[in-house]
């Protein structure tokens, strides 16, 4: 009886789709690639920043939002925030901000704005450029992550030990649910972490269930469906049974009846954790993974279609998937 312990196999396992996976996203690389899963890169932008530079990029509806910051320093002031508006024009300019999360109607974004050494402010802008009132005044420690029909998720005293999650009213400011750690707001769900577990809030009714975990793992990342039917837990680690191997499990949650879809394929080793990787949802209702190749997964297919094109080795990650 061999008794060498089991190791999760080497990269994604997965098909080359006939015709290709027809997936195009944006990669924040320096400057920014749109990059067709099949065909390779397929513009970059004209615009954008380059240089010593990083970029964070966010899905705002059927559009995308990148944030330009320096890449190994401590910034002492706001970073840039840019709406893509296309693969041959320039970004629009939304000014600086510290954080940026996506309005629920999908055109517009909340800020933090600064607009003293100690004073910031919440501010709901159109990525036009427009923006919706004053503003509610806000720490500069204050990350805002989301907007959802319950209210803004936002961080407080993001990057510190005691930092907090909470739901916020985002025109007045005031707290409607505040959580030690909440993961993701889709719909009319919340979902908290635990030390062992995680729970399931229904907003509606103020209901609690609690739910095992499915795998183990430090804090998942959590990206809904865009309909907020699904959502997508991946179960990352780092250092996978005390070693230097990065593994990937990637779990559906379907909080409408409480029960877990393991995503095919998995888990797997990569070395995509902390550069080259991503994940979001198509329009079609595809999981995107981006992890050496772009692949798409449809709930209940047997394998990943796997994209034809490697993947840029630069220093980036995060995906958005356009439309």
């Amino acid at each position: 009886m061999s008794t060498t312990p089991w190791s999760p196999p080497e990269g994604l396992d997965g098909v080359r789709a006939t015709g290709g996976i027809g997936v195009t996203a944006l990669l924040p690389t320096a400057g920014p690639t749109l990059f067709d899963a099949d065909t390779g890169p397929a513009a970059t932008p004209p615009g954008y920043p380059t240089g010593d530079i990083g970029l964070s990029v966010v899905r705002v509806g059927k559009h995308a939002v990148f944030t330009v910051y320096p890449p190994y320093t401590h910034s002492t002031e706001p970073f840039e925030t840019l709406v893509y508006t296309g693969p041959s024009s320039p970004p629009r300019s939304l000014g600086r901000a510290w954080s940026v999360a996506p309005g629920v109607d999908g055109d517009s974004v909340w800020l933090i704005r600064q607009d003293a050494p100690d004073a910031c402010r919440l501010q709901h802008v159109s990525l036009s450029g427009g923006e919706f009132g004053q503003g509610q005044p806000a720490s500069c420690r204050t990350q805002v992550r989301a907007e959802t029909a319950h209210g803004l998720l936002i961080t407080i005293n993001s990057g510190a030990a005691e930092s907090t999650d909470a739901l916020i009213e985002p025109e007045t400011g005031r707290t409607v649910r505040q959580e030690p750690r909440i993961l993701a707001v889709a719909d009319d769900r919340m979902l908290l972490d635990g030390l062992t577990d995680l729970t399931l809030v229904d907003l509606r009714s103020g209901d609690r269930k609690q739910l095992s975990r499915p795998a183990l793992g430090r804090t998942p990342a959590v990206v809904p469906s865009r309909d907020g039917g699904v959502w997508a837990v991946d179960f990352a680690d780092p250092a996978y049974r005390g070693t230097s191997t990065q593994t990937r499990d990637i779990w559906l949650l379907r909080p409408d009846t409480l029960t877990w879809q393991h995503a095919a394929g998995m888990p797997f080793s990569t070395e995509h954790l902390k550069r080259g990787g991503g994940l979001d949802w198509s329009e079609a209702g595809d999981l995107v993974l981006a992890d050496g190749v772009l692949a798409a997964w449809h709930p209940g297919e047997p394998k990943w279609r796997l994209g034809t094109a490697a993947l840029p080795t630069s220093d980036w990650s995060g995906i958005a998937v356009i439309p």
